[in-house]
């Protein structure tokens, strides 16, 4: 019997990361991509390959998450999404799903990546697993020069792990950087060709630390400028404020983004 041409399909996804380790599989830890790939073979009755748009921290959450599924199983596309929602966890939902060339690849082909950070300003009971709780953020100006900073191409070896410049290139393209305000709450949105591990979480926490008044604009500058001058781990924000927002696959979709937030 001739073996079945595979077919390659793009999925756009939300997820609340809470419970999970993080997009990336594992062999024992719940993940993102592992409940994806679980409920897809459940669906397909066959094996399936999911791959996604990049690597999440434990606790970060999905807003508009790209991955890719090949299979050599045929179903419609509207089926498949359908019977997938069914079989995900309800901390997961596809929300578009359409066939995709055969060449398609959710990490290889992302030209720019999206996120952002949530600060609410307020104590708030049903947002409080969505935001990082800032009261004391009284210099905001100051923390929207700062956020600016981080446009362009940096070193972000302050921003990471040490084991992970040693594996990896710790420069990293910034497209756009910066803080708007959304009734109570303060967002960070940061666009760039990619992230290193815990990178937009620590620039996040020292954007907080900033409107604090425990570190300044011209320190953020000083810590982009000589690499490796400080550690800030301990300004590590909580994962619970950090969703992933958008993957970028055409230089028209990232111009028209990066023009709309620069307004």
């Amino acid at each position: 019997m001739p073996t079945q041409p595979k077919k390659r399909f793009r999925l756009d996804l939300e997820f609340d990361g809470t419970r999970y380790s993080g997009w990336q599989s594992q062999k024992d830890a719940e993940t993102v991509q592992g409940q994806l790939k679980q409920a897809a073979t459940k669906v397909l009755n066959s094996s399936v390959d999911v791959q996604g748009c990049g690597r999440t921290d434990r606790g970060v959450h999905g807003m508009n998450y790209t991955a890719h599924l090949e299979t050599a199983v045929t179903m419609s596309p509207s089926k498949l999404k359908t019977e997938l929602n069914k079989a995900l966890p309800n901390d997961i939902a596809i929300l578009r799903l359409k066939k995709a060339g055969d060449r398609f690849h959710a990490r290889h082909n992302c030209i720019a990546r999206s996120y952002v950070y949530r600060y609410s300003m307020v104590k708030s009971v049903f947002d409080r697993r969505y935001s990082w709780n800032q009261p004391e953020l009284i210099k905001i100006p100051e923390m929207e020069v700062a956020a600016t900073l981080f446009t362009g191409m940096h070193d972000f070896t302050s921003f990471t792990e040490a084991r992970v410049v040693k594996k990896k290139s710790p420069m990293v393209n910034v497209l756009y950087s910066g803080i708007s305000r959304e009734g109570d709450t303060l967002v960070f949105r940061i666009i760039g060709s990619h992230f290193l591990w815990k990178m937009v979480r620590r620039c996040a926490g020292l954007l907080a630390a900033v409107g604090q008044g425990v570190h300044s604009a011209g320190e953020v500058e000083l810590f982009l400028q000589n690499p490796g001058i400080t550690d800030l781990k301990q300004l590590t924000a909580p994962a619970k404020g950090l969703f992933f927002e958008q993957s970028f696959f055409n230089e028209d979709e990232l111009q028209a983004a990066l023009e709309q937030h620069r307004k």
